[in-house]
């Protein structure tokens, strides 16, 4: 640890990290949820930290949602 420069490390941040990145390589919570244990949701909520750039592109999944041959489709929703 000393000699990777790596302060602060508890061996159970790997769970955390094992959660994270499951998710962002497309894991469901539900994945996440079973393979660590956790009895609740609620807990697994607490180790999925995603990053921004997984937030920004799962926002950009919607993009042309509502606009249809360059155009943009009036919907009653």
């Amino acid at each position: 640890m000393k000699r990777a420069g790596i302060n602060d490390f508890r061996f159970h941040d790997l769970r955390h990290t094992f959660a994270s990145q499951l998710l962002m390589k497309g894991g469901s919570l539900k994945d996440v949820q079973e393979l660590l244990g956790h009895k609740t949701m609620t807990m697994t909520l607490r180790y999925a930290h995603l990053t921004q750039e997984h937030k920004r592109k799962a926002v950009n999944l919607l993009n042309g949602l509502t606009a249809q041959n360059g155009h943009t489709k009036k919907r009653g929703i």
